[in-house]
């Protein structure tokens, strides 16, 4: 079978390209603005290896698959739309007050232990932007209280007043009857129709996961959603780019379970931490061709730092409650760890450190591929791994003790630009 596999992390995109026999592995840069032009590219730089053109290689390639790490890469870098929330009327502060112990969420242990600094994580939808509908379905699925509709559409206008575009429906019991859900979405579409705001994409709980548990349910909406427009342009792109140089196959996304399904039959969610489970999974099976029943599995990337465990030649290491960055969610995925790479710990990526705070571990800046070339990009200038090294006196935290300096130490035989600096502390003036 030719197969043509792709990884997109955060800071290069890689292939293995099978035809004929023959198989060639190529890496190109990461395209940040949008996803479906390296992913081009990288294509480009196998078929050149095999001297044919896109309009030869693609027609002769029987399956196209895909994983990425851009899902949990978005996420660190808090870089997704402005959503609302619409839930039932009294439990708008369902997801601000989490579980009981929320605030140990993607926390280590040394973290946990020091209560003083303690405190629950930025939400991802602020509070003035969550409604409530009057509306209430029992655990039977019996209609209680009807939906007040004209009271509905006035919170949505208020919603889309104050700048959301993408909206998230989570109810109560919704995924025992979802008929409320399903006319709010309606509603929503109504209101704005296509040609008005772009239209507005609307996640259902009950149809992202059908499962009990408010909390779970509700994030795993919240997540997909933050995703969903981001995915579903560059998908789109790259299935359009596919179709026109002639590939007829299907085009297959990796999901954090270890399966794979049609790219428009994937949720959002189900996307977040897939590059890291391809990468487990491919190590649990170079490790059984080596005889090796135990393994560490890790991938460095410029945005995240990912570790997986193959136990006794077993990868199925299931999470039924995982943590993704600092929120339960109630979906099921195979076991990984992925922290943001750079600030004090590796200068990988470029970030900030404050006193007490885990803001440095978890809101990298991905690195850049190549180097700048114009003076806009420069400015703030931006480290690589492979350029220069982060030094730090942590004299002080203050904002203003930052400051830009020359690397003081290089990490590679890359000739000397002007444009590598590094992050250097100093003390603030009295």
């Amino acid at each position: 079978m030719n197969t043509i596999d792709i990884d997109a992390g955060g800071t290069f995109t890689d292939l293995v390209l099978r035809v004929d026999g023959q198989t060639v592995m190529k890496k190109a840069p990461t395209t940040q603005y949008d996803l479906s032009v390296c992913f081009l590219n990288v294509i480009e730089e196998g078929g050149r290896e095999l001297e044919m053109e896109l309009d030869q290689l693609l027609p002769k390639i029987d399956l196209v698959r895909y994983s990425t790490t851009v899902a949990m890469n978005r996420l660190i870098e808090r870089k997704g739309p402005a959503l609302g929330l619409i839930t039932t009327e009294g439990q708008e502060d369902c997801i601000l007050i989490g579980r009981g112990a929320q605030w140990v969420d993607g926390t280590t242990p040394s973290e946990r232990r020091n209560l003083a600094i303690q405190q629950k994580p930025e939400p991802l939808i602020q509070r003035e932007m969550i409604v409530g509908a009057r509306e209430r379905v029992d655990s039977l699925g019996k209609v209680v209280r009807p939906l007040d509709e004209a009271a509905l559409r006035e919170s949505i206008h208020y919603l889309v007043d104050k700048g959301v575009r993408g909206f998230v429906v989570s109810l109560l019991w919704s995924h025992v009857n979802p008929v409320h859900e399903r006319r709010i979405k309606e509603i929503i579409r109504e209101e704005y129709k296509d040609y008005t705001l772009g239209h507005l994409p609307v996640v259902l709980a009950g149809e992202v996961i059908g499962r009990l548990g408010e909390y779970q349910r509700t994030m795993t909406a919240v997540l997909d959603a933050y995703l969903f427009r981001a995915m579903q342009i560059e998908l789109s792109g790259m299935w359009d780019t596919l179709r026109g140089y002639g590939y007829r196959g299907p085009f297959m996304m990796v999901h954090n379970s270890g399966g794979m399904a049609e790219v428009f039959k994937t949720d959002a969610v189900r996307t977040y931490s897939a590059g890291p489970v391809a990468g487990l999974i491919g190590s649990h099976h170079l490790a059984k061709k080596l005889g090796y029943r135990n393994v560490i599995a890790s991938d460095v990337g410029g945005t995240s730092f990912d570790v997986g465990v193959v136990v006794d030649q077993n990868v199925r290491n299931y999470e039924f409650r995982p943590i993704i960055d600092q929120w339960m969610v109630g979906m099921t995925m195979l076991q990984t760890i992925s922290i943001g790479a750079g600030a004090v710990r590796s200068p990988g990526s470029t970030s900030w450190w404050a006193s007490g705070s885990r803001s440095a571990r978890k809101a990298p800046v991905p690195t850049r591929a190549r180097p700048a070339t114009t003076r806009e990009e420069r400015s703030p200038p931006l480290p690589t791994p492979t350029w220069c090294w982060a030094t730090w006196t942590p004299t002080s935290t203050s904002a203003a003790a930052c400051s830009w300096t020359r690397p003081v130490r290089r990490t590679s035989s890359r000739p000397r630009s002007p444009t590598l600096w590094a992050y250097k502390y100093r003390k603030p003036p009295t």
